[in-house]
């Protein structure tokens, strides 16, 4: 291909010559120039969007950060169920050690201890709940109550022990 250049300031006209390596060269270099500037622009919106005053714009951040938020929240969830399982786990290990304590007491010969039943403090009788997720203040207080009974239980069988061994020393 063949460009021919003629200014006022030239005597002569000048031909330019194209190949067709030069005809890739530059459509490879215009394509790289506009995907450098689309991805300016788009760089750009995702940088400043919140700033901007678009109403559409705004709602795509606000839709995108309430995803997040959302995804958030099921992860939280989601560790809270976990936790609330394990925490199962251990009132079941309580229970098995509750009547493990019971065992030994009758072994012992002592009466009158219930493990598994806690120092009357008054108050209402607790009540059979349904399954429920629970929320982050629940479990902190169902860890605190698990973490006293696993105390009570703790010096209840102390106090075992020690009748286990003076009656081994008679």
């Amino acid at each position: 291909m063949q460009i021919i250049l003629i200014s006022d300031r030239l005597a002569k006209a000048r031909s330019v010559t194209l190949s067709a390596v030069h005809l890739v060269a530059s459509a490879t270099a215009l394509l790289l120039v506009v995907l450098a500037a689309t991805a300016a622009v788009y760089w750009l919106t995702l940088r400043y969007a919140a700033e901007v005053p678009l109403p559409a714009l705004q709602r795509l951040v606000l839709a995108a950060h309430e995803t997040e938020a959302e995804r958030n929240r099921a992860f939280v969830q989601q560790n809270l169920n976990a936790m609330a399982v394990k925490l199962g786990e251990m009132q079941a290990q309580l229970t098995r050690l509750d009547a493990l304590g019971e065992r030994l007491a009758s072994l012992a010969g002592v009466r009158d201890v219930r493990l598994s039943e806690a120092p009357g403090i008054g108050g209402a009788a607790p009540t059979l709940m349904p399954p429920q997720n629970l929320s982050l203040g629940d479990f902190s207080q169902k860890l605190l109550e698990l973490s006293r009974q696993l105390e009570n239980r703790n010096d209840m069988l102390g106090v075992l022990e020690s009748q286990l061994f003076e009656q081994a020393v008679k």
